[in-house]
């Protein structure tokens, strides 16, 4: 499912036309200069304010060094010039330090409209502290278009007496879309969260159908909240932390409920911000949360 997406986006990155879109959200993907040229799957969300640009990105979608970031910037429609910079890292899948996180800052003329938009072009990559490090080129497309093919990908699939029902399930692009738009948890993995308050809510529920899916939740090795059964209805717990500190939350499975796999929506509250996850395991498997501090 990942490599059909994947071909979808790098399609689009180096074939671009006219699509239809009526929201600041945009997929495609990123190159690095130098002899690395391998792709990267990109996405980013905004709203532009009287030529203020807010919003986020999230750089190697579902991957292992999955990284969310606040972006920030401004578009003014007379000259189509747009500019955006990554910011503050809200999460990260990846292991590396906050320091060695290489930013995309980038400056170009774009037909920034609701029914036709793309953005192409090069970035520059700058630290934390504005000292250089890969520059590279952009290229993305507005969600419209990339929905668009997806449609007809999926009314090809869905046709062909060649595949099997539960591979055109499976193979559904728009639900692989869908499902980049969640951040979701598995198997032994591990989400860096950069906090700033003393304390985190957190809610658990079953977003679906309520199957028994039953969880542990611990606090540094302690439990918070035992064998657990999700249900639709939330499920909220506010832990006092100390960022000078460790904090790490690990989530254990229980069972895997009468639909597989054990799944819960999980919310983390941070005074203003939120951090919505989907875990995703099989009995016996966890992944963890861990809160850092952010750097100032």
């Amino acid at each position: 499912m990942k490599n059909l997406i994947k071909i979808l986006l790098i399609v689009l990155f180096v074939s671009f036309d006219s699509f239809a879109q009526e929201n600041f959200e945009f997929f495609g993907a990123i190159k690095l200069n130098g002899n690395d040229k391998t792709l990267i799957t990109y996405r980013i969300v905004f709203q532009e304010n009287n030529g203020k640009i807010s919003g986020y990105s999230i750089t190697d979608l579902d991957g292992s060094h999955e990284t969310k970031n606040t972006i920030v910037g401004t578009y003014d429609k007379s000259t189509k010039l747009l500019t955006f910079q990554e910011r503050d890292i809200l999460y990260t899948k990846s292991k590396f330090a906050q320091s060695s996180f290489c930013f995309v800052n980038f400056s170009g003329k774009v037909k920034l409209v609701d029914n036709s938009s793309k953005i192409e072009g090069n970035f520059k990559g700058l630290f934390k502290n504005k000292t250089k490090c890969i520059d590279g080129t952009v290229a993305l497309v507005g969600s419209a278009k990339i929905y668009n093919l997806a449609k007809k990908v999926n009314k090809k699939i869905q046709k062909s007496k060649q595949i099997d029902n539960e591979v055109k399930l499976r193979s559904n692009p728009i639900a692989i879309l869908d499902s980049l738009k969640i951040n979701k948890l598995s198997k032994d993995q591990n989400l860096n969260v950069f906090w700033e308050s003393k304390k985190i809510k957190i809610e658990i529920f079953d977003a679906g159908k309520e199957d028994g899916d039953v969880i542990t939740l611990f606090h540094n090795g302690k439990v918070i909240l035992e064998n657990y059964k999700v249900k639709n209805e939330k499920k909220i717990i506010t832990v006092p932390v100390n960022l000078d500190e460790k904090n790490e939350f690990k989530i254990l499975a229980i069972n895997e409920g009468t639909i597989l796999p054990n799944t819960a929506k999980i919310i983390l509250i941070d005074e203003n911000r939120t951090f919505e996850l989907l875990t995703s395991f099989k009995k016996s498997e966890n992944a963890s949360i861990t809160l850092i501090k952010k750097e100032l």
